[in-house]
């Protein structure tokens, strides 16, 4: 024993060098307005001590739950802690959205100690967002005691490749779950439902079972058709949107999971939310969700599903949900006197549709701001604009421009779907002139400016331009900064 002492006192000053190392980088990156010190203290921390990570982890008395999905996965994440928190567990989350493992880090050193240790409460868990890259790198790490998985759709093809790579990501990662752990998957999408085949985890199903919201055929750019067991074509008796719904394989027999946990009522309020009737394990729930879009009613039930599996009553969920506020970005009001801005983040063909619907669901004409960026975090490969639906827009705008590194790309993708180009306009499409300018803080406040009294101006961008925009704002005192508006979430417990 006294030969591992040296050791064990080493292991314990790298430790707290590192987490010492990372409130520093965190302490000076918010004082110096550098950021919200939410990746680089964890980053450096772990390139003192790349053990840090596990360590602090095994700190948390509850264990940790991770969720992961390409859309959905923070509004899920935040509605998950907020009720664990409400049925009395102190929650560790990253709730500014720095999901890699670095992002996970910093959340954990917040909350240890100068001598390297979490001080936290008995009753403390780690609930956590994760990018879809770092699934099995947090599952090795964080030896999480449930995993829940929103949804997968095509998304950064330089970095992601297709969908099935991704699966296989996944399939991988979920395989080193113990069986005591839980995996919570969507059972209307088929790649995402055939992860829970013949894993040694226990698996449980959420899904929607509304057939008003249902469409007569798959969207052209739904990502999955084929049977994830034997590669043919899917047939679907219901539809929601991208490759969601109601599926089986005709050859080998497959099909959509029974969902344990199920929205068989939804009531879509516009801008205003939504109202969904639930079926759950311990009956029936109503669910009452303030963030519009029928993708944010399945990010609610995603919710309910995971925190159903962590011993929280459906009514507490109801109670979180109820009190939800959408993340930065995701139309995020910004008052501009009689005036206002909604900013809703586009990253992805279903997403950017989704957007669409929701913004053409307000009566009236719209006025309309599109952004692309190919930045890094945006992902090089813009092409899937081509599978966008902007001839739902058609004639619905009243005031369109474009912005963005990518803004030509843009124009030429309306051109072709008849929108900004009187030469390629329909007779009954109002022709609406088309405004570029790629820099998109000139961009955004020529539109405000255009904007009338008493309307609203919708703003479409990608990630890195939603942030150069977004830096602007606070600038200008429109909007907190991310990480102070994320500090409400609850990075630390204490």
């Amino acid at each position: 024993m006294a030969s591992g002492l040296p050791d064990r006192v080493a292991s314990a000053g790298a430790r707290a060098a590192a987490v010492n190392a990372g409130k520093t980088a965190r302490f000076l990156s918010r004082s110096l307005g550098r950021g919200g010190g939410t990746t680089l203290p964890g980053h450096l921390a772990a390139r003192i001590n790349p053990g840090l990570v596990t360590s602090l982890a095994r700190g948390l008395p509850n264990g940790c739950v991770l969720v992961t999905g390409t859309n959905g996965k923070t509004t899920t994440t935040r509605i998950m802690a907020e009720a664990a928190r409400r049925a009395g567990l102190a929650v560790v989350t990253n709730p500014e959205g720095a999901n890699l493992l670095s992002g996970i880090a910093t959340s954990l050193l917040v909350n240890a100690n100068r001598l390297g240790s979490m001080d936290v409460p008995s009753s403390a868990i780690g609930i956590f967002e994760v990018d879809e890259g770092a699934l099995r790198p947090a599952i090795d790490a964080l030896s999480p005691r449930l995993v829940v998985i929103t949804n997968l759709f095509r998304d950064q093809l330089d970095r992601y490749f297709e969908v099935d790579f991704v699966a296989g990501l996944w399939r991988r990662a979920l395989l080193r779950l113990p069986s005591s752990a839980t995996v919570v998957l969507n059972a209307d999408d088929p790649q995402v439902a055939y992860l829970g085949e013949d894993l040694p985890a226990k698996v449980l199903y959420f899904g929607l079972d509304d057939r008003q919201w249902a469409r007569p055929v798959l969207e052209h750019a739904a990502d999955s058709r084929r049977c994830p067991r034997c590669g043919r074509d899917l047939s679907y008796e219901l539809s929601f949107y991208a490759h969601l719904g109601h599926y089986a394989c005709k050859e080998c027999g497959w099909r959509r999971p029974d969902p344990g946990f199920a929205a068989w009522k939804v009531e879509l309020q516009g801008l205003e939310g939504s109202r969904s009737q639930v079926t759950t394990p311990a009956g029936h729930r109503t669910l009452r969700l303030p963030l519009a879009g029928l993708y944010n009613a399945c990010n609610a039930l995603a919710a309910l599903a995971g925190a159903s599996c962590l011993g929280v009553e459906p009514d507490l969920v109801q109670a979180a949900a109820q009190g939800a506020v959408g993340a930065f970005g995701r139309f995020e009001q910004v008052r501009f006197g009689d005036r206002q801005a909604l900013v809703l983040l586009v990253k992805n063909p279903s997403g950017f549709n989704e957007g669409i619907r929701l913004v053409l669901s307000v009566g009236g004409p719209k006025r309309l701001l599109l952004a692309l960026n190919d930045n890094g975090p945006d992902g090089r490969d813009v092409s899937w604009i081509w599978d966008v639906d902007f001839e739902l827009c058609s004639e619905r705008t009243a005031d369109l421009s474009v912005s963005g590194v990518r803004a030509k790309d843009l124009a030429l993708r309306l051109k072709y779907a008849g929108l900004g180009d009187p030469a390629v306009a329909s007779s009954a499409a109002p022709r609406t002139p088309l405004v570029a300018d790629e820099d998109i803080i000139r961009a955004f406040f020529t539109a405000i400016e255009r904007t009338p009294p008493g309307e609203t101006l919708y703003v479409l961008a990608s990630y890195t331009a939603m942030w150069a925009l977004r830096r602007e704002l606070v600038r200008r005192g429109k909007v907190a900064p991310f990480w102070r508006q994320a500090q409400q979430e609850g990075t630390s417990v204490r």
